[in-house]
């Protein structure tokens, strides 16, 4: 496929919420106001799940579909409830599941399953425990399923419908490189040299061999004139630890925890030798999988929802989530200001005792980070540690400051993701960088002859286009798309509890 390719700049921090708000919208976070999987503690201090109505400002699909363009929406996260569009949306991550209303109009469900019965929104992750190569077969298996469900729904959303725009997301290199990263990492075949490595790495290697092959089945069906935009909203690495953020916090007086978080403590000291090598070698294995599923079973009791274990009338920050990245501050005043300096110096100085080495590579103030009228939402303070390959994250009762996991096959996001396009008017055989997240909605209104809503961040990024193209087509802007602000509670408790315990077995949640 000849065309223009190139890394994709992510957002900062780089995860899912905060990533595909800006594809969407065009803006910073500062301007979408995502932040999370859940609503910023500053706007709601229950911090409900976030839903499609929690994105703010004007969407791509609604631009289009305000110049008369026929939209599709497949398998975006954060897209439930499906809206009201000229067209079709199919929501996907964040669904609470098949059998709520996952589509746009409501009807189209029926015809969709009736098209493809067992098409699957989502994988029950938490039924496999990758600990053991059963069950890394079994879950690599029903990925296949899903993707070929999804493929399947694709092409014949492609060949049986009208429309000027479709944008489809699949999620299986994201599930594969969360659980698996280190079977395929390029530095280190320490994982695929185990005895069961290797049969692992080659499943995995036909997943994507499979996946490439669809991109060359859209790309055939796709006509001369028709552009084709592939892109990630983020890469990917080894996550080397994790830092248990509340407990420096906690250490550094800056956080109090109830006194019913001390089970916790007892509980994560099992959890601990559970997973360490001794307690592997010690403990029989049909042991280790029984207690494993019961762990995996009542996970969400014992970590979701950090907030209940706080004492918040002695705590002055706290570390909110993994995919936010962030501290928010609870002090007031002046010393707030004294409390965010504080707490930035102490973590550029932060040394992880195993290496004796710094392990924070940067510490940003919101207002550093963010612009625009919800930079007040973010978390006060947000960091990058080696490049994340050190994860932060809310782990309330450990009594380690950072817990290493080498020794775990999983991976986490990395900033930089892949931009591959091609078009009538897009140049060939061309490299390129410069790209960031908040430029691909304007550079796909531009592709198609649209205006650019003077509100959006990003810019028209014109060096993928020819210089004819360029020269005989300046960009244009026009006002802003008027676009209603929600934050409507649309999850019931149940369907939160179900969202919450797939957002754990990604370890986006704990």
């Amino acid at each position: 496929m000849a065309g223009a390719a190139g890394k994709l700049q992510s957002t900062i921090p780089c995860t899912t919420p905060v990533a595909w708000s800006t594809v969407y919208t065009g803006k910073n976070p500062g301007g979408h106001g995502i932040f999370d999987f859940r609503e910023s503690y500053h706007r709601d201090q229950q911090r409900t799940l976030i839903s499609q109505d929690s994105i703010n400002g004007a969407k791509i699909w609604q631009i289009l579909n305000n110049h008369n363009k026929m939209t599709i929406l497949l398998n975006l996260p954060m897209t439930y409830p499906p809206e009201p569009v000229d067209g079709l949306m199919i929501s996907g991550m964040m669904t609470p599941s098949k059998d709520s209303a996952f589509t746009y109009p409501p009807e189209f469900k029926d015809e969709l399953l009736s098209v493809i019965p067992d098409y699957s929104i989502n994988i029950d992750i938490p039924k496999y425990d990758t600990t053991y190569k059963e069950d890394c077969l079994k879950f690599l298996g029903e990925l296949q399923k899903s993707f070929e469900k999804r493929k399947e729904l694709l092409r014949y959303l492609i060949t049986n419908k009208e429309w000027d725009f479709l944008f489809a997301v699949f999620i299986l290199p994201d599930r594969i490189q969360h659980l698996f990263w280190k079977y395929l990492d390029p530095a280190d075949d320490s994982f695929r040299k185990t005895r069961d490595g290797g049969i692992i790495y080659d499943r995995i290697i036909e997943l994507y061999q499979l996946q490439d092959e669809m991109l060359g089945e859209i790309n055939a069906l796709l006509g001369k004139d028709d552009y084709l935009f592939i892109i990630s909203d983020h890469g990917f690495g080894g996550t080397k630890a994790y830092i248990n953020v509340n407990k420096l916090l906690e250490d550094w007086g800056y956080l109090r925890l109830k006194k019913r978080a001390n089970f916790n403590r007892a509980f994560f000291k099992l959890w601990d030798f559970g997973d360490s090598r001794i307690g592997k070698i010690i403990v029989p294995k049909f042991v280790q999988r029984f207690i494993r599923r019961a762990i995996r079973k009542t996970r969400g009791s014992f970590k979701t929802d950090v907030e209940k274990h706080i004492e918040f009338t002695h705590t002055k920050a706290f570390f909110a989530s993994i995919p936010s990245q962030g501290i928010y501050v609870t002090a007031n005043g002046a010393e707030y200001d004294s409390v965010r300096s504080d707490i930035k110096h102490k973590l550029l100085e932060l040394r992880d005792e195993k290496t004796g080495k710094k392990i924070v590579d940067r510490v940003y103030f919101r207002e550093e980070l963010y612009s625009g009228p919800f930079v007040k939402d973010a978390p006060d303070i947000i960091f990058v540690a080696n490049n994340y390959a050190y994860l932060g994250r809310q782990h309330i009762g450990s009594d380690q400051a950072i817990t290493h996991c080498a020794d775990k096959p999983i991976g986490f996001h990395r900033p930089n993701g892949i931009f591959v396009s091609r078009g009538p008017d897009i140049r060939v055989n061309t490299c390129f960088d410069g790209l960031s997240l908040q430029d691909i909605a304007p550079t796909i209104l531009y592709s198609i002859d649209l205006p650019i809503p003077q509100d959006m961040d990003g810019k028209v990024f014109t060096q993928i286009f020819v210089s004819e193209r360029t020269a005989e087509s300046p960009v244009l802007t026009e006002s802003n798309t008027d676009s209603s602000v929600h934050t409507a509670k649309v999850y019931s408790s149940e369907d939160s509890r179900e969202i919450k315990r797939r957002l754990k077995s990604l370890g986006y949640i704990e």
